[in-house]
């Protein structure tokens, strides 16, 4: 007699559909909810965290029995934020191979990987200039992980006082210290910013 439930199926498999299915839901309600707000800054903040919480959804495509595939859940999702951000000249050029990162750490990474691109397309080249933004992942000699994305963009004066304010540099600032990373930014002719952390 077969032991497989009604439905079959791997039960692993069936939860990651089921809780990407979750996230696609939520992230639907707050993007609907930012449509509703009158206030322009909460309907900002509201589709930010629909992004963030579709971003996190996707992840789960890239879930394996030894972590997930940070380069896979890149290369998926790239194209995604750039239509985020507008039908603008800026192309996004992926290098980024399989790379496995700890359960502990993926979500975090994920976000850090989302802000650092949305940054460079929705900031970096205003009234659709053209441009290229370059996003690698991948092993340093040290055993390290590096995780990097450069613009060839306006760039910004990171001592002027609206600079401060960044919410997007303070958020991966604070994301980076959770997975114990260090976090590099230049911004000389563009914005190179790159995150360095262990697995």
């Amino acid at each position: 007699m077969s032991e497989d439930r009604a439905g079959g199926g791997d039960p692993t498999s069936e939860l990651r559909h089921r809780t990407a299915n979750i996230f696609q839901l939520l992230g639907a309600l707050a993007r609907m909810r930012s449509q509703r707000s009158g206030n322009p800054e909460a309907a900002r903040q509201l589709l930010w965290v629909a992004d963030a919480i579709g971003s996190l959804g996707a992840l789960e495509r890239h879930r394996t029995d030894g972590g997930v595939d940070l380069g896979g859940y890149l290369n998926e999702m790239t194209p995604v934020w750039r239509r985020r951000h507008g039908a603008h000249a800026a192309q996004v050029e992926i290098l980024a191979g399989k790379v496995i990162v700890p359960d502990s750490m993926a979500s975090t990474l994920a976000l850090i990987a989302q802000e650092l691109i949305g940054n460079a397309l929705g900031h970096g080249y205003p009234s659709g200039a053209a441009g290229r933004v370059e996003v690698r992942l991948g092993p340093r000699p040290d055993g390290r992980t590096e995780l990097l994305v450069a613009d060839d963009g306006v760039g910004f004066d990171p001592a002027a006082p609206e600079s401060a304010d960044r919410f997007g540099l303070w958020i991966v600032r604070s994301l980076s210290t959770q997975v114990r990373g260090e976090f590099e930014l230049t911004t000389q002719a563009g914005v190179t910013a790159r995150l360095i952390f262990a697995t």
